[in-house]
């Protein structure tokens, strides 16, 4: 038997469950650790990871962290992250497979591929890919590039 004290707080609320889960994700996401050496592909996946919904409160969490640990608000080049994050925004970079220019069917029709985990595994790599450098946002290079990667897997 599990104690209830012992029990989640979001729990013993009964938060709803996506309540729950987004606090969650902040309190996960919460320490990074931010660099200004960072890439413009490490802003691009920081985004990515944190997803484009949470970025506002992640960085007003981190705020509330700094100012309750004695630092200043911005404490840890945060003022400088959050305008990276702006200026990447603002350039509609894509984040998810959403905005490929290539999706499973696209995939699936050209390549003959098969629906399924390894197809998911090749659009994540595309994501990826595209995340590392947005120019290859094409649909001619994103598909010669899921060519090699079905290749590479059929060997």
């Amino acid at each position: 038997m599990v104690d209830s004290c012992a029990t989640r707080p979001s729990e013993r609320l009964r938060w709803p469950h996506a309540e729950r889960d987004r606090v969650v994700h902040l309190v996960r996401q919460h320490m990074f650790g931010y660099q200004p050496s960072w890439s413009d592909t490490a802003v691009r996946r920081f985004i990515a990871k944190v997803g484009r919904d949470a970025l506002d409160d992640l960085f007003r969490l981190r705020e509330a962290d700094n100012i309750g640990s004695g630092s200043e608000p911005s404490a840890g080049h945060l003022d400088v992250l959050r305008s990276r994050v702006a200026a990447e925004l603002a350039a509609n970079v894509v984040l998810d497979r959403h905005g490929l220019a290539v999706d499973g069917d696209d995939l699936m029709a050209e390549l003959g591929l098969a629906p399924g985990p390894g197809l998911g595994r090749i659009l994540d790599r595309l994501l990826e890919a595209v995340i590392a450098d947005p120019r290859r946002n094409r649909r001619d290079a994103l598909l010669k590039l899921a060519r090699s990667m079905a290749a590479e897997r059929a060997s």
